[in-house]
């Protein structure tokens, strides 16, 4: 006696095309608001200590490519797994943690770029400590 098992369904990711359009189309939204939020510059001059000639300072920052690359990484692993899944509640629930990791990854890092950038004290660059993604030319005036 043999038993008929059900083959699973195999176009069962082909139900879900508007929630990873949608999730597409956030994706795209934050990854733009993270270059617009992620950019920033600020320059002035430092009187050194030593008396020796004013430095003048130019500091700016950028998105990070690697913060990009990590979006990409998660919709690709997500549309993967997604097609992969064997039930509606699996798909549903790796789009709504893609979707979740779409839009914490660039805040996130567009946070933390900021605040880097806002604390950080030009005379401390002086000494070699420049934040990551700060381009810092001194030039003496």
């Amino acid at each position: 006696m043999t038993t008929a098992t059900a083959a699973p369904p195999t176009n069962l990711i082909g139900a879900y095309v508007p929630e990873i359009v949608s999730l597409a189309q956030r994706g795209l939204l934050w990854a733009v608001l993270y270059g617009v939020l992620a950019l920033a510059s600020s320059g002035g001059c430092l009187d050194p200590a030593s008396g020796g000639d004013q430095i003048c300072y130019t500091a700016t920052l950028r998105p990070s490519p690697l913060t990009w690359f990590v979006m990409a990484f998660v919709f690709v692993v997500a549309l993967n797994r997604a097609a992969k899944a064997t039930t509606t509640a699996q798909i549903t629930r790796i789009l709504r943690m893609a979707a979740t990791a779409l839009w914490v990854v660039p805040l996130l890092a567009a946070v933390l770029g900021v605040m880097s950038f806002m604390t950080a004290s030009p005379e401390s660059w002086l000494d070699g400590g420049v934040p990551a993604d700060v381009d810092f030319p001194i030039t003496p005036d």
